[in-house]
């Protein structure tokens, strides 16, 4: 029972993730967004530190009150600091944190949050001190597991207002610097507006059934997706002709369910991209007063990965030049099989979900089978992220699985299909 729990849990995380991250805190009950901005000591004006990628995901090593280092994801499309690791609950002092239910996007119980200011946070040289955080008395998220990499929590806002910051999604890299430092940032300028301490962007879409669309995006850089779009006119946005099934998210207190479909095209700037993978979730009035403003959709990582990416969020700019000249493709997992971490000495993979009709199910494949090898190879030797990365490889490609079901091993051939 506990596994089966536990992979339903991660089963939501990773929807989360990949269907786009969708976490409105906008705390109407708490304080706004404050003034305070990371610093700099002395005359210091820019840094460098490397991030770890996972799955299009950006961890960064953030000290809280003079420990750690913790690593945290670095989002765009959250505004207060969360802390996801409810340990902190037992060593922050919290004699004037507030608790509050926190409505979210989806269906479910309200959950628990503890909002703080008694914080002071330190990427690399620079240092924030009564950050806006939120603390949730019960990690629903189990980003851990998913992206077999502990993680702490997520920051966002306070830190992209206060530097201009360049991602280098292949190098790594990420570069922060102070507004006055005159480092002209270099790419292609896309207008931006901040609202509820997120980024906004308007461009143009084309689908088949619709043609040339004009668009509002959130950016939401801690979203695995490459495009979600949700509404057209105050309407479900219209699901194109080929869609399959999916859960494509999970809000602070519930699924969010939809279809998984191709755009034919999205601009960005002077860059084209085209048959772009996208989710169609459920439609959600009560989505557009929940975070302040209208949008379509959400622009996410799986396309922003192709540019070395500098938010300018004081300057109401993005810029976007492009890292290399692969011609992007985007695919959807070809397996119908999500695979979490339980992490130890030796980390052990299991199956969290499968989906209906799926290459997995039909393999006979199920739920809690603890994968052990592929094609003969220990997955000791693998990441989390490479075998998420071999199950979207390639069309009919076949992979040889060991699981263990219960006390007996099994090997089952499994062949990818492109569904989508």
């Amino acid at each position: 029972m506990m596994i089966q729990r536990l992979s339903r849990k991660i089963s939501y995380a990773k929807l989360l993730l990949t269907g786009g991250f969708i976490l409105y805190l906008l705390f109407a009950i708490a304080s706004p967004i404050y003034a305070q901005r990371f610093e700099f000591s002395g005359s210091r004006k820019k840094q460098s530190i490397p991030f770890v990628l996972v799955k299009n995901l950006i961890i960064v090593p953030v000290y809280i009150n003079g420990k750690g280092p913790y690593n945290f994801l670095l989002d765009t499309g959250v505004a207060q600091m969360i802390i996801t690791d409810t340990t902190f609950l037992e060593n922050l002092d919290l004699k004037k944190a507030q608790t509050v239910k926190v409505q979210g996007y989806g269906f479910g119980d309200n959950i628990e949050a503890v909002l703080t200011r008694n914080v002071t946070a330190k990427i690399g040289k620079a240092t924030i001190r009564n950050i806006p955080t939120a603390i949730f008395k019960k990690d629903i998220f189990d980003l851990s597991n998913y992206l077999g990499i502990k993680i702490y929590g997520i920051l966002g806002y306070y830190f992209f207002n206060s530097f201009s910051v360049k991602i280098n999604y292949y190098t790594n890299k990420l570069t922060f610097y102070t507004h006055d430092a005159k480092i002209e940032p270099k790419g292609t300028s896309i207008p931006i507006q901040i609202t509820g301490g997120k980024p906004y962007l308007s461009t143009q879409i084309k689908t088949d059934e619709l043609g040339d669309i004009p668009v509002d995006l959130l950016i939401d850089n801690g979203s695995s997706h490459p495009l979600m779009m949700e509404s057209l006119h105050d309407k479900p946005f219209p699901l194109p002709a080929k869609t399959i099934s999916a859960n494509l998210g999970v809000g602070i207190n519930g699924i969010i369910n939809g279809s998984m479909g191709r755009v034919a095209e999205i601009k960005l700037g002077t860059y084209t991209f085209k048959e772009v993978l996208t989710g169609f979730p459920e439609y959600n009035i009560g989505r557009s007063t929940m975070e302040g403003r209208t949008r379509n959709g959400s622009l996410g990582s799986d396309i922003l990965r192709h540019f070395v990416v500098t938010f300018d969020y004081t300057g109401g700019s993005i810029y976007l030049k492009k890292n290399n000249n692969e011609v992007p493709k985007f695919e959807h997992d070809m397996s119908g099989l999500e695979i979490y971490v339980l992490q130890g000495i030796k980390d052990r993979y299991y199956i969290g979900r499968i989906e209906i009709g799926s290459p997995a199910e039909e393999a006979g494949l199920q739920v809690n089978d603890e994968i052990t090898a592929i094609n003969f190879a220990s997955v000791i030797h693998y990441k989390l992220n490479d075998l998420t990365e071999m199950l979207k490889e390639r069309n009919g490609k076949q992979l040889l699985i060991e699981i263990y079901r219960g006390n007996d091993k099994h090997v089952v051939l499994l062949r990818l299909k492109k569904r989508i």
